[in-house]
């Protein structure tokens, strides 16, 4: 059956999941866990959207999807949407629109996944991550040292974003000691970024297609660097937010050895879109913190300090819109609503 009657929609947004601990709204309805908010930058581009969850093929009747051009996969967090991406995998092995990251690319893209494909690029550190399944706290202390991680370790729950983790541990034995037995969690080495005035500077880049749009630059005097700090931190720090001003106003915002090994990333990655937040040292060596797709894009900052962060959304549209094949963007197109956050 067709999703619906409306004529000239080439556009289809799959949206699901099998848990929701993170949510995403869609004209005001909450549709998915897990998920990307990037199917905004599509706007005002007519669409139409198919719910996929994990008990979806027990429906008798399924939707024809031999019509749609672009077909642009939501659901975007691997380890708490498996049931729902496998089923997604089989409904478009055979459609002959374009599946803007496909579920079995999405599927091979975890954070231990993505360490391993990422190793050995010059100029990246891939801090070794390690994998501890519920129900494995007894011989957590052996996982970790055979994927040969030593303290400080960062350890947070698998599945989870936003800088939300279980804590930096000093010893293995505090590690140990806060394992929840069962959950899944994943340990990773810790890696001191500071710049040489001793503050922390977390990037955010998104990759679409084969374009790299940096989203901002966050600084901070605490190593685990989140959107917070651009209040707390950076808002009454003029030379700070000048700085990452420059970053939007240059044209190029980094250097030439930093974007070569940014691009060595894309070339690795099996994702067709996805976000990566990373650190520069002191030396210019580039220190990976997760490169996914689940990485929010919105909301912007209400300061009117920070407008200039605007700057990223028509580049942003006009790459997303290439890359789902739709007709190119028109400066002044973007008219969706602009949340501060």
């Amino acid at each position: 059956m067709p999703l619906s009657d409306a004529a000239n929609v080439s556009l289809l947004l799959i949206v699901g999941g099998d848990e929701a601990d993170r949510l995403v709204q869609l004209d005001g309805k909450i549709l998915a866990s897990g998920s990307t908010d990037l199917w905004r930058l599509a706007e005002p581009e007519p669409h139409h959207r198919l719910h996929v969850t994990r008990n979806f093929f027990r429906q008798s009747r399924q939707p024809e999807l031999d019509g749609y051009k672009a077909l642009f996969n939501m659901v975007t967090e691997p380890e708490r949407n498996t049931r729902t991406l496998e089923n997604m995998r089989k409904l478009l092995r055979s459609v002959p629109g374009k599946v803007v990251n496909r579920p079995d690319a999405v599927l091979r893209s975890t954070r231990e996944q993505v360490a391993r494909k990422l190793q050995g690029i010059p100029g990246l550190i891939v801090p070794p991550t390690a994998r501890i399944a519920p129900g494995k706290v007894g011989v957590a202390a052996n996982i970790l040292a055979n994927a040969g991680l030593q303290p400080p370790i960062i350890l947070r729950q698998a599945g989870t974003h936003s800088g939300k983790i279980v804590g930096l541990f000093d010893t293995i034995e505090a590690i140990i000691g806060a394992l929840d037995p069962a959950k899944d969690h994943l340990a990773t080495q810790f890696v001191d970024f500071r710049s040489t005035d001793g503050l922390y500077r977390k990037y955010r880049v998104f990759f679409l297609g084969a374009q790299l749009i940096l989203r901002h630059m966050l600084i901070s005097d605490d190593w685990n660097v989140h959107a917070k700090d651009r209040t707390r931190f950076m808002a009454d720090r003029l030379e700070l937010v000048a700085e990452e001003r420059a970053l939007f106003e240059t044209g190029e915002p980094f250097p030439a050895e930093v974007r070569e090994i940014l691009m060595a990333v894309n070339a690795r990655m099996p994702l067709d879109f996805f976000g990566m937040d990373f650190g520069i040292t002191a030396d210019g060596k580039v220190v990976l913190f997760e490169a996914n797709a689940t990485m929010s894009f919105f909301p912007f900052a209400p300061d009117p300090q920070f407008e200039y962060l605007r700057l990223v959304i028509e580049p942003a549209q006009r790459a997303f819109r290439e890359l789902l094949g739709l007709p190119p963007f028109q400066p002044g197109q973007v008219r969706f609503r602009l949340e501060s956050g």
